[in-house]
């Protein structure tokens, strides 16, 4: 995420680190959508189950897929219209995000030859500062170093959503072959569509759980600025956290930690990736399928 100039617009107001925790509730809280619809078909026919006709299961997984992407959406929107965007430009992430130089331009609104002079030596400096080991901010796109790093979390996050639950003494299986065959068994022949509707329904819970860690570590990492605060993966601790509690109660021991370590993990990858939303969804969809 980086600091970005505020709209021309009559109530435009900075983001401050109340307004992103409210970000990241909201993303938590739209997640809640899928107890509605639940609580809907409950209303009207009396009983919930956990499959429902191949037609029917096909509109509530993707209709709910899509409408948790254009909330992920709008969130983003709105982020941007205070000042905040989290999903910077390919040359946004050359550079460190200065929260301070942010401020000031979105007060002044404009900025003279000197500063912009003094802004391109800081920039320099401040890449030349990315690429040595222990420097903190963004991550510009060559620097292989950092993503062998995301990538290491990446498939350690995959392997302990495998292994974990089997340590723990869940069964032993791989979740989205499981979930394929649970459909076939249902829906026979036709179970690779239901497979499709139930991809389209985790990528936009990814979404959400992206938008939950990526603005949850920014409203806890502008409040507490101690030395070595921005190596810390708050936003995945607290996405862990949430999320776990939610696994808990829905399956338990083993998938309330598997849960827990896998959005910590995130977290880092998050930080790593200089707090970009759009790695940190990508991530989260290809770490989720695995939980």
């Amino acid at each position: 995420m980086r600091r970005i100039g505020l709209p021309e617009i009559w109530d435009a107001r900075e983001a401050d680190p109340g307004f992103m925790a409210s970000l990241a509730t909201f993303s938590f809280v739209a997640l809640g959508l899928e107890l509605v619809v639940s609580g809907t078909i409950l209303t009207l026919t009396g009983a919930v189950s956990a499959f429902y006709p191949l037609g029917w299961q096909v509109v509530e997984w993707v209709g709910l897929g899509a409408l948790w992407v254009l909330l992920a959406r709008a969130l983003v929107a709105w982020s941007r219209r205070r000042g905040v965007d989290p999903l910077p430009s390919e040359d946004a992430l050359a550079g460190r995000d200065d929260d301070a130089a942010g401020r000031a331009d979105a007060a002044t609104g404009r900025a003279d030859a000197a500063a912009d002079r003094a802004d391109a030596a800081a920039s320099r400096d401040r890449a030349v500062a990315d690429r040595t080991p222990g420097a903190s901010g963004p991550y510009d796109a060559v620097d292989h170093r950092r993503w062998r790093e995301i990538l290491l979390c990446f498939v350690l996050a995959v392997v302990l959503a495998i292994v974990l639950p089997a340590l723990i003494g869940a069964p032993w299986g791989l979740a989205p072959l499981d979930r394929y065959l649970q459909l076939f068994d249902v829906y026979g022949p036709l179970g690779w569509l239901a497979m499709v509707a139930w991809v389209c329904y985790l990528v936009g819970r990814s979404f959400l759980v992206a938008g939950l860690l990526a603005y949850s570590h920014r409203a806890i990492r502008e409040v507490l600025t101690f030395r070595g605060s921005q190596w810390v993966p708050w936003g995945g601790l607290v996405a862990g956290l949430a999320m776990g509690a939610v696994a808990f109660l829905a399956g338990g021991q083993a998938a309330a930690l598997t849960t827990l370590l896998s959005c910590v993990l995130l977290g880092v990858i998050h930080v790593r990736s200089g707090e970009s939303l759009r790695v940190t969804t990508l991530f989260t969809v290809l770490v989720l399928i695995f939980v």
